[in-house]
């Protein structure tokens, strides 16, 4: 005997089953969702960014006269607020994320020593490289937004600051900038965005945190070319090389083969053999990096939940 109504229940039910698994899928997305946040946000690192400014320029007020009355240069003074404010803002970072300064620095199996070993080479091959592409990039955004103020050379420029500028560029600012903006910022961004968005929101943060559209545009390509080898190893340590060896090879050409900012590119100031030379190591360098890359064995990936961020 056939029963349609006896039937037409199991269907009901089933409905009803499966409406109700769906709506558990929906809520669980919601939570794991939900649970991606991690602090910093995009618009928690220009909080940072401005807060780290503020605190920058009321260390450099507190401690101007004494370093003025101890005969310090200016930069000098700039250099021992700067290292200051990055303390007490990492501070309260690290604590905040329940992070030390080793793991901020080098999350990977391989050791410290290991790394710099296997990156150091073609990040020096890679150098002279940037230093022809970054130039040629700032003389084109002098082209679009021309230089308003007194064209200096890049020589008068570090001349003028003394070794306090020099420390800066060179050592202090490559080591700070690469905690907060790849270790802080775009650590956290890789769990909230695509990789790709996460790299480009970290250097974007980074451009703008320079103040102005020439520097913006070099501290973008550069945070894009650091932030991918970031996102590949989860260690600072390549990061700083380039930025370091970056910066110090602008000293050393600003200082070398006096050219003005924003208005002559390294094609015009160097012979043709010498930036040629300088994009075939730059190839090479880039082919050692990818090579490196694929060698180092990334830690694994630590959760939210792991590092107790909320």
């Amino acid at each position: 005997i056939k029963m349609p109504i006896r039937r037409d229940r199991p269907q009901a039910s089933e409905r009803a089953i499966t409406a109700c698994a769906v709506c558990e899928i929906v809520q669980s997305q919601m939570k794991s969702d939900s649970s991606h946040y991690c602090f910093p946000n995009l618009l928690e690192a220009f909080f940072i960014v401005v807060v780290l400014n503020l605190v920058e320029y009321l260390t450099n007020s507190i401690i101007w006269s004494l370093g003025r009355s101890a005969g310090l240069q200016t930069m000098a003074i700039a250099s021992i607020g700067r290292v200051l404010a990055n303390g007490l803002v990492f501070t309260v970072l690290l604590h905040h994320g329940k992070l030390t300064y080793r793991s901020l620095l080098h999350d990977s199996v391989d050791s410290w020593r290991t790394t710099i070993a296997r990156f150091l080479v073609p990040v020096l091959l890679i150098t002279p490289a940037l230093l022809v592409a970054m130039s040629v990039l700032e003389v084109g955004v002098g082209q679009f937004f021309p230089w308003s103020g007194s064209r200096e050379e890049a020589s008068e420029v570090y001349a003028n600051g003394g070794l306090g500028l020099i420390v800066l560029t060179c050592v202090i600012a490559p080591l700070l900038e690469e905690m907060l903006f790849r270790g802080v910022m775009l650590r956290s961004f890789l769990r909230q965005y695509p990789e790709g968005t996460a790299i480009a929101h970290s250097a974007a943060v980074f451009g703008l945190a320079h103040l102005n559209v020439y520097q913006f545009a070099l501290a973008f390509g550069l945070g894009l070319l650091i932030g991918k080898l970031y996102a590949a190893t989860r260690s600072l340590l390549p990061g700083i090389l380039i930025h370091a060896c970056y910066n110090t090879a602008v000293v050393i050409v600003a200082l070398k083969s006096p050219f003005v900012l924003t208005r002559e590119s390294l094609l015009e100031v160097w012979p043709t053999s010498w930036w040629f030379g300088a994009l075939v190591l730059g190839g090479v360098g880039a082919w050692g990096l990818v090579k490196s890359v694929a060698a180092l064995r990334m830690a694994p990936v630590r959760t939210v939940n792991d590092n107790g961020a909320n």
